[in-house]
């Protein structure tokens, strides 16, 4: 029997999450003054915004990994561990071109390794909950192509919506949609963003307050979920204040409390910057 195993990106923040899976980590580079680090092993999410709010000025890079990284990764996976087969599931493809690297790395493995690549069209602890599915499926015995199935609706029923203190990170990095419409007032809004099903992260508010930004927010997901049962997780880059205050927000608008708190990874932090919350949403 073929040995298989789940890989997500680095992205998806499966290094902070304590319940027990077997998904392994594809990671992503960031460098810092020109000296690279990689996502989540030498480089956590605490320290990465400690050294943010030290050094403000400070403009972090990420790197994908080449295919040929990728090729190295997945053999040294099927020569110490034996897994035959590969799941891979990447951050959204409008994103990063990390998902091409793979795709490009399966098609150069096959056949001898399968490489099984999908794209989940999202970031953050969004995009490792795809994996944890699908790292449940396969040890229930799924196909490859169930899990596809599984997956691909799930796509169609999850978004993120944040607030970020400032547009700068997002501008320079050229990962905001529409961006040029806020260059002129980036120092003075707090723009309401949504991750959305095609994968790109969208500007869909523009609020003077961050607080005020985080109640709308929370009738966003009012709007968003309608009378469907759902799942929340609240992601945030490392202000423990700003936390609180939008947990308080929730319980108070939504009823949601006790959500699990899932800090967005260094090299999502380098695009989008520190002071960072959120909400992402799974609809039952």
């Amino acid at each position: 029997m073929k040995k298989r195993v789940v890989i997500d990106t680095s992205t998806g923040g499966l290094d902070y999450y304590n319940e027990p899976h077997d998904v392994e980590i594809l990671r992503i580079k960031i460098f810092l003054d020109g000296i690279a680090y990689t996502d989540g092993k030498d480089l956590k999410a605490d320290k990465f915004y400690e050294i943010l709010r030290n050094q403000p000025d400070l403009v972090p890079k990420t790197s994908q990994p080449s295919a040929g990284e990728v090729i190295a990764y997945i053999k040294q996976l099927h020569d110490e561990k034996g897994y035959d087969e590969f799941y891979v599931t990447t951050l959204s493809s409008k994103l990063s071109g990390t998902h091409n690297s793979v795709v490009l790395a399966a098609a150069e493995l096959a056949p001898d390794i399968n490489v099984h690549v999908f794209d989940t069209l999202t970031v953050c602890f969004a995009e490792g909950l795809f994996a944890l599915e699908a790292d449940r499926m396969i040890k229930a015995g799924a196909t490859f192509e169930a899990i596809d199935q599984k997956l691909e609706e799930m796509k169609k029923k999850n978004t993120i919506f944040f607030a970020v203190d400032s547009l700068r990170y997002l501008v320079m990095n050229g990962r905001l949609s529409g961006a040029a419409a806020f260059v002129g007032k980036m120092l003075k809004i707090k723009p309401i963003l949504q991750v959305q099903e095609t994968g790109q992260i969208v500007s869909i508010e523009k609020i003077r307050n961050i607080k005020s930004a985080l109640t709308m927010i929370a009738g966003k997901v009012k709007d968003y979920v309608g009378d469907h049962p759902y799942e929340a997780y609240i992601l945030y880059t490392g202000n423990p204040s700003l936390k609180a205050h939008f947990e308080h927000v929730l319980k108070q608008e939504l009823g949601l409390e006790n959500l699990y708190a899932a800090p967005n990874t260094p090299v999502v932090g380098a695009h989008i910057g520190p002071d960072v919350i959120g909400i992402g949403i799974f609809l039952k």
